[in-house]
């Protein structure tokens, strides 16, 4: 077979091989599901979705909206056609990934447990554990992935760039990154990790140092500041009109050390964190065993620009407005995938050690796929307490409505003492399988969305919350919970 011939096969194998690994991960998703925010996008079209993307410089998932509002695609089909090209683009990006990798280590294509780590190392950093919150939100999934594969096709620029010093690489590499960014500012941080990672001979000498450094930054800051500027003019809150640093700093460590021990659940609660001091303690101490100076700084090099990829974003975010969680921090799941590369860019040749990081691996990935699996089962279990909570509100609204001849027009939310947010059982953080009919901003769409109906949503009245629900505290959906007053629903989220 010729050679081209060949290794165009190579290519296909190894990406059907990554498109495998997603598909057990998150081929579950192609059923469909709803976050808080799918429920409101669906009630209020296409248009206003763009808008609001576009506001916050998210002007991927901007086109999809308005490429889907002008050819009358359903939510139903997008999300589909969302979950469809987040596994084809996080398998794209992970091939990219590979190669780099591949041309880096100079390893063989053979398959034995370093070909194996290779293809466990690009997974792990694009699949990695925080991209399944990517996954919650199924209307804005394939944007987002888009914009991933995007910002891995800027380091495969900018390092092709630092090789031969080919401007047009440098700028076409920027360019993609810009566009990237677009899929999700939380994602971008991943870039310079890459970068610095791979990048040859950064501490050859000084003069390499500082080129590096320089066209690395350059190509981190440009798609960055070009993403602030747009932001703002769009006329999004979120970018702080007024730089303060200090309090923006403080909003988010505390966050972040708090999501780096608990995960979101994605994990048991400090298994992360642990299994990334050991692993990375162990290749420490292997780079300290070489006497390679030039490797060690390479290390630490590399841990300060994971350090500022991780808490660099919020700065420019209004302290008010921070909420570190997975998809706010992606390149933070991406440790052990960093880790192990770092291993492979080594070389080590002993056989024990080979087969140490491989199962190594192999435990962390098993850990991942079975929490995530937890996570799926619990999204969807949560999904249906909400379906099945509104089906039976609009069986009392159809009773109520056939018995006085009322006419119900209008909704109003209410909350008991203390909402529960994630239901009994379940896995979930925060936002991630929230009971969305817990959710007072959300709970009203939610309704509309299952019933069919176009109620108003109006705010509640202070008079019907003292008599019918102050005080009250439900565990589960209660007749008390739900009162008809004239052409108004007036209910008591629990």
């Amino acid at each position: 077979m010729e050679p081209l011939k060949e290794e165009r096969y190579k290519k296909i194998r190894i990406l059907i091989l990554f498109l495998l690994m997603n598909l057990c991960f998150y081929g579950i998703f192609s059923v469909e599901h709803f976050a808080a925010d799918t429920y409101v996008s669906e009630n209020v079209g296409w248009a206003d979705t763009a808008a609001l993307y576009f506001s916050n410089g998210r002007w991927l998932m901007t086109l999809i909206c308005l490429f889907s509002g002008f050819f009358h695609i359903s939510f139903a089909v997008e999300k589909t056609l969302s979950w469809a090209m987040a596994i084809i683009f996080l398998s794209l990006a992970e091939l990219v990934i590979y190669g780099l990798l591949k041309k880096r280590t100079r390893i063989e294509e053979k398959y034995n447990l370093s070909w194996l780590l290779m293809i466990f190392s690009s997974f792990m950093m694009i699949s990695n554990l925080f991209v399944l919150e990517y996954f919650i939100f199924p209307e804005y999934t394939g944007a987002i992935c888009l914009g991933i594969f995007f910002n891995i096709l800027e380091v495969k620029f900018v390092l092709k760039f630092l090789e031969g010093g080919i401007w047009k690489s440098f700028v076409l590499g920027v360019f993609l990154g810009t566009i990237g960014m677009m899929g999700h500012q939380g994602a971008f941080g991943i870039t310079a990790v890459l970068l610095i990672l791979l990048a040859k001979d950064t501490f050859a000498n000084v003069k390499m140092f500082v080129k590096n450094t320089v066209v690395i930054g350059g190509a981190y800051l440009i798609p960055c500041v070009a993403n602030v500027i747009l932001t703002k003019l769009a006329g999004s809150a979120r970018v702080a009109g007024k730089l303060q640093i200090l309090e923006s700093l403080k909003a988010a460590v505390g966050q972040i050390a708090d999501l780096l021990m608990t995960t979101a659940n994605f994990m048991p609660k400090y298994v992360y964190f642990v299994m990334c001091i050991i692993a990375g303690g162990a290749v420490l101490v292997l780079v300290i065993m070489k006497k390679d100076i030039k490797r060690l700084l390479h290390v630490f090099y590399v841990a300060v620009v994971f350090l500022l990829a991780v808490i660099s974003p919020f700065l420019m975010t209004e302290a008010v407005y921070i909420s570190v969680v997975p998809r706010t921090v992606y390149v933070m799941g991406a440790g052990m995938g960093i880790i192990l590369i770092l291993y492979l860019l080594l070389e080590d040749k002993s056989r024990i050690r080979i087969y140490a990081a491989a199962g190594y691996a192999v435990l962390f990935l098993g850990i991942q796929y079975f929490n995530t699996c937890q996570m799926e089962t619990s999204h969807y279990v949560s999904v249906g307490i909400d379906y099945y909570d509104v089906n039976y509100i609009a069986q009392q609204v159809w009773i109520y409505e056939n018995d006085t001849g009322n006419q119900i027009n209008r909704i109003c939310i209410y909350t008991d003492d203390c909402p529960l947010g994630i239901y009994y059982g379940l896995t979930g953080y925060g936002a991630i399988n929230e009971r969305v009919m817990s959710n007072t901003w959300a709970a009203g769409n939610v309704y509309k969305r299952f019933t069919g109906t176009d109620y108003i949503i109006e705010e509640g009245d202070p008079q019907v919350y003292e008599q019918y629900f102050k005080g009250k505290n439900w565990h589960y959906l209660d007749d008390e919970q739900i009162v008809f007053i004239g052409d108004t629903l007036h209910l008591c989220l629990y």
